[in-house]
């Protein structure tokens, strides 16, 4: 052994960390090429990116302390929301539970880096490019959907991550959930709908990839059909076609005399419908919107809605994630059940009321 070389405490010679010039000789290139590929700047091809990037997560290469401090500081955590003109308020949202989960983690604790994408599978190639440059230590995973990309990468790396919402397949043990009990609450709004006198509502929901409005709208149908009224849901994933899928429902002779909505964007649609139809609401249609915002309460009649704890959300999350940092789960272990926020009761406001007729 050379005087040299690092030694542990016990006489045996430690693992050589892997550079930045073991992964351009692995790979054949030059180490400003490692640096460009590594980095994602531009300048090298797809194929030379992508040989890069294995050939470092096959050596195990993990950016220096300091650099990797630069771009994210210590132990940060990165979540990607997905922006695709739906007609929820999501990336808003998206920013309080951030604040709440940052609450959770305190001021030591790992921080929360917040990024925009296009689409779900945009976010699904930064997420991988990211855990092989080792930029972020784990992921927070919101708005799941039925075919999620980001779902499908994170089964195939080992990144600590905390998903927001429904899964659909396996969890790996690195993963942990936090769910929002808005199933009994919807239940609870088809039985508030029902006892008010309605016997003909409907639903507008947001895309239909998005896993949470399926759940929503089960739980309100089920309600309803116990109470033998009838029930409907339609979707729109943007503002215009939200409108265009609920004004036919209201302009028939056996329209719905209630509208329950995924949020209060969508619930802003249906009272602007309504104006243009001149129904008068509440007397002609209640409105109810599913997620409660402050919006609500400046609409014209104020919006009856559900709550959306968002900041408690937030801080289940912080916890969660917490857990799944620590790695507290042995190896071949099952992941703990979900995590779930409790929804409040229903607000209830000016645009609700017995149906006129």
């Amino acid at each position: 052994m050379r005087p040299n070389d690092p030694e542990h405490p016990d006489g045996t010679r430690a693992a050589k960390r892997p550079t930045i010039v073991d992964v351009a000789r692995a790979a054949g290139v030059s180490t400003a090429v490692v640096s460009y590929a590594l980095n994602g700047r531009p300048g090298v091809s797809p194929a030379t990116r992508a040989r890069v990037l294995r050939m470092a997560d096959e050596l195990g290469w993990r950016p220096a302390t300091a650099a990797r401090s630069l771009r994210s500081g210590p132990g940060a955590v990165g979540i990607v929301i997905v922006h695709d003109g739906g007609t929820g308020s999501r990336v808003a949202s998206t920013l309080d539970l951030v604040a709440g989960a940052q609450e959770a983690l305190g001021a030591d604790g790992p921080t929360l880096a917040v990024h925009v994408a296009g689409s779900v599978d945009e976010a699904a190639r930064l997420m991988d490019s990211w855990w092989t440059e080792r930029r972020y230590a784990g992921y927070v995973v919101p708005h799941t959907r039925a075919d999620d990309a980001r779902l499908t990468t994170l089964r195939r790396v080992p990144a600590p991550t905390v998903v927001v919402g429904d899964v659909i397949g396996p969890s790996p043990t690195t993963w942990r959930h936090v769910v929002l009990d808005d199933a009994a609450a919807f239940a609870r709004v088809g039985t508030f709908l029902a006892d008010l006198g309605h016997a003909r509502v409907a639903m507008l929901t947001g895309g239909d990839a998005l896993l949470a409005p399926r759940r929503r709208a089960r739980a309100l149908g089920a309600a309803l059909a116990e109470r033998d009224v009838r029930f409907q849901a339609v979707s729109g994933d943007t503002a215009e076609r939200a409108a265009a899928a609920v004004r036919p429902l209201l302009v028939g002779p056996d329209r719905p005399t209630a509208v329950v909505t995924d949020d209060d964007v969508a619930a802003g649609v249906v009272l602007d419908v309504a104006r243009r139809l001149g129904l008068a609401v509440p007397w002609d249609l209640s409105v109810l919107a599913g997620t409660d915002s402050a919006a609500c309460q400046l609409a014209t009649p104020s919006l009856t809605a559900v709550p959306y704890p968002v900041r408690e959300l937030g801080r289940a999350v912080g916890h969660a994630l917490l857990g799944a940092l620590a790695g507290d789960l042995a190896p071949g272990a099952v992941p703990p059940a979900s995590g779930t926020v409790s929804v409040g009761n229903l607000v209830v406001r000016g645009s609700t009321a017995p149906p006129s007729a």
